[in-house]
């Protein structure tokens, strides 16, 4: 009973409601209108851009910076978490199932209804892609080539654009080590992330029209491919192991975090300038 005296005194009483009030404002919280907060889907490549990965920085370290440069803290900071998810593969035939609500086993609606930022990814099987590419390719959803990729690629993004309320990120191909692929796919490999930045995003395919405003593209491939459409070995784990190492991870987590935020808040002003209409 003195413990609790003692605790419930006026100056004690201050103090852990100001402690109380310091923690709801740095906790995830989703609010309406604002995409500060996400979860990013991923399997291994993801996790090593995650980082640290043997470098100096990682995604959370470049989140902390970026709400120190921009003056962010409280429920204004952004924050992002992260799960390995879905199995047993993440290319983009899955995915576009997945946002179909096709396998019952994987439901992306939570991580929709709990974070106003999404990202997804694919990892570098997607880019071992066939050079033999044609509409009849749709009837081997699995199959990757030039075609299907599209084809997947805008599925997912129709499906993405049913979700205003919530602000999309989605990964270009993750490049191959040239032990692991041929110049033909990566060639194709190369294509088909041009294509998904330069074209779909930027509203220029002639099939899907005006690209979401709450959808973003992360080129990823070429952030890290040479002229080839290969990894480089300087970014690879080895000759024979694709997965990005040290050198990548301090390449891609700063513009990472520094492209998929700046795009998100930038979404905030588009919906309020809809909502002013």
């Amino acid at each position: 009973m003195i413990f609790w005296r003692e605790l419930m005194k006026p100056s004690r009483i201050v103090v852990f409601s100001l402690i109380f009030a310091s923690f709801a404002c740095t906790s995830r919280v989703r609010e309406p209108g604002k995409f500060r907060t996400g979860i990013f889907l991923h399997h291994s490549t993801g996790k090593c851009i995650w980082g640290p990965n043997g470098s100096s920085t990682s995604v959370p370290k470049e989140i902390s910076k970026y709400n120190a440069q921009h003056g962010l803290a409280g429920r204004n900071a952004v924050s992002l978490d992260e799960k390995w998810w879905p199995g047993p593969d993440n290319e983009w035939a899955t995915w576009d199932g997945l946002f179909d609500n096709a396998n019952p086993a994987y439901d992306i609606r939570p991580f929709i209804e709990k974070n106003s930022i999404v990202m997804i990814k694919s990892c570098f099987p997607s880019s071992n892609m066939d050079p033999v590419s044609g509409s009849s390719d749709t009837l081997t959803p699995g199959k990757k080539s030039l075609y299907n990729f599209k084809w997947h690629w805008r599925g997912i993004v129709r499906a993405m654009r049913n979700y205003p309320m919530n602000f999309f990120v989605i990964w270009t191909n993750a490049p191959e080590v040239a032990s692991l692929t041929t110049h033909a796919e990566a060639a194709v490999a190369d294509a088909a992330c041009r294509w998904a930045k330069d074209t779909l995003a930027a509203g220029l395919d002639p099939e899907f029209g005006k690209f979401p405003d709450n959808c973003f593209v992360f080129d990823y491939f070429h952030k890290l491919a040479d002229e080839s459409g290969k990894l480089p070995l300087q970014y690879a784990a080895s000759a024979k192991d694709p997965h990005p190492n040290a050198a990548a991870t301090a390449i891609v987590a700063p513009q990472l975090v520094n492209e998929m935020f700046d795009a998100a808040i930038g979404y905030e002003s588009v919906l309020q300038k809809k909502a002013s209409k």
